[in-house]
């Protein structure tokens, strides 16, 4: 029994040889089947490239010929804005691209390479017409000019440009009224806001508190975007004589709040002002249209203010406590008309932390606001009873507290770096939604503008650009949002929702920079 087990178990050992062997074979086989296939796949390949160049390639790199006329045959991309990379199909281009000039609607065009038959191009900026025309100059020959029948649709851009402003090469600060090309530097504009009765002014408030932005004389000063001129709205002197102006709103189109930074809970922490003159005209440069201070309310500490669009009550803060105040429309009012003669009464509705640093910024509807916490990090938001006609305790819907750093994302995955001012804008994307606007708001060590939507998503609108420059984040560059344009400590923003333009007070550059599609004025 023994023997006839061995026996079967060597015939059935001998049997998988086999059939190994047969299969290794099989394998085999098809192995140096697919090489030949192969090869035989690669030799017809080049044998195709061959062809190619024997039929194309010297027609490609041929130089350009003055006695064959030049012809576009087409473009491609057809659309597009400035930057975008066209290449223009035809014949007799040549191969020397310093002989070839492009014009893209009246604009000269950046020619990065030609092929005799085909130009690669960038699109130039403004280039509205969108006509297309090839130039090629051959030494003595005249120039040869050749217009495409198929047009270019360009797509206005939104580019970052200066708009005033200047800083000294040792970084020094300069100041003075003057024209936007003669008006010396801008210390610390950490807050913009739009004059309601004159939308062409805008006021730049600024705080010269601790920071190496932080420089100047403390002066609120005004932007003429009509005369093209930066005037002063209110001196040092003429705020109680504190250099930290931190934020303004307007009660209405004749009286403003201004919130001041100071150390004493029996001073102001907010000021009225009054307009005692109609904004200048013809070549009159008279900026200073307000007068009649008044004491508000009183506290220490304070970082904003603003009113309610609706109701509107004025709110407060104090980096004291973090404590978030409220104080009602009608007190404001009489202290206004002069039938109360001490600072209104405040209501403390939450409050935070010890130094708690933040700016409040009211939701157009009156539904909720942000919070914007600027030495913490991060952004909240209350929303607004309208039956008890107060807003309730904050939650948190970007970044997370004392978590600084630059991330985009959703929610607590944000991160921020020293958020400063931001405004409501509305998005046409959104018509019809429970909630229609984004939020746009300056990230000054993030040295960028943010954008937080209804949902709590956070991108990067502006900034950290020109990559191939170094590798800062931060600089001063103009031109496309994302590719090129660079900030330095951005703070203050403001939004003319008009023209679709944004204005920004940009610290460290000690300028106000300008968001607007091409050609807007």
């Amino acid at each position: 029994e023994m023997t006839s087990s061995l026996v079967g178990s060597e015939m059935c050992i001998r049997d998988s040889i086999n059939f190994l062997r047969m299969k290794k074979n099989k394998i085999m086989k098809d192995y140096w089947r697919v090489c030949w296939m192969a090869l035989l796949l690669v030799a017809l390949f080049f044998g195709s490239c061959s062809d190619d160049n024997d039929s194309n390639g010297d027609s490609d790199n041929a130089a350009f010929d003055p006695n064959i006329p030049v012809q576009v045959s087409g473009i491609n991309p057809t659309t597009g804005g400035f930057g975008q990379r066209l290449v223009i199909s035809g014949e007799n281009f040549g191969n020397d691209p310093s002989i070839v000039n492009v014009f893209v609607g009246g604009k000269k065009a950046i020619v990065i390479n030609v092929k005799n038959h085909s130009i690669y191009c960038l699109v130039p900026s403004q280039a509205y017409s969108g006509e297309i025309e090839v130039q090629i100059s051959n030494g003595d020959n005249p120039v040869v000019s050749t217009i495409a029948e198929a047009k270019f649709e360009y797509v206005r851009k939104q580019l970052v440009s200066t708009l005033c402003g200047s800083r000294r090469d040792d970084g020094g600060y300069d100041t003075k009224d003057g024209p936007f090309n003669d008006c010396g530097a801008f210390g610390s504009p950490n807050w913009l806001e739009f004059d309601p009765k004159y939308p062409h002014l805008v006021y730049v408030a600024a705080d010269r508190g601790a920071g190496d932005e932080n420089e100047g004389n403390g002066n609120m000063r005004i932007l003429d975007l009509k005369n093209q001129y930066v005037g002063t709205a209110l001196t040092e002197g003429d705020m109680g004589g504190t250099n930290r102006g931190r934020a303004l709103a307007f009660f209405d189109e004749n009286h403003m709040a201004v919130a001041v930074d100071q150390g004493d809970e029996l001073r102001a922490a907010v000021y009225g002002f009054t307009r005692n003159r109609e904004a200048p005209e013809g070549d009159e440069r008279n900026y200073k249209m307000w007068g009649n201070r008044l004491a508000l309310v009183n506290f220490k500490a304070c970082n904003t203010v603003t009113f309610h669009p609706v109701d509107g009550d004025m709110y407060f803060n104090s980096w004291d406590k973090g404590q978030f105040f409220k104080v009602e429309k009608q007190q404001i009012q009489e202290i206004f008309d002069g039938t109360r003669t001490t600072p209104a009464d405040k209501e403390v509705l939450f409050q935070m932390d010890n130094g708690w640093e933040y700016n409040i910024r009211i939701h157009p509807t009156g539904n909720y606001a942000y919070i914007v916490s600027i030495n913490k990090h991060y952004i909240q938001r209350t929303n607004y009873d309208w039956a008890s006609k107060r807003f309730v305790t904050p939650f948190i819907v970007a970044g997370t507290a004392e978590r600084a750093a630059y991330v985009d994302g959703i929610g607590t995955s944000a991160r921020f770096n020293t958020p400063y001012q931001g405004v409501f804008v509305k998005n046409p994307e959104y018509a019809g939604q429970e909630d229609e606007y984004d939020f746009i708001l300056c990230d000054k060590m993030g040295q960028c503008i943010r954008k937080i939507t209804p949902q709590g998503k956070v991108s990067t609108f502006a900034g950290r650009g020109s990559a191939s420059l170094n590798g800062n984040p931060w600089g001063y560059v103009d031109g496309d949002l994302r590719q090129e344009a660079r900030f330095d400590r951005p703070k203050g923003i403001a939004y003319d929702e008009a023209t679709d333009t944004y204005y920004i007070g940009d610290g460290s550059n000690r300028r106000i920079r300008k968001i607007a599609y091409e050609g807007e004025e």
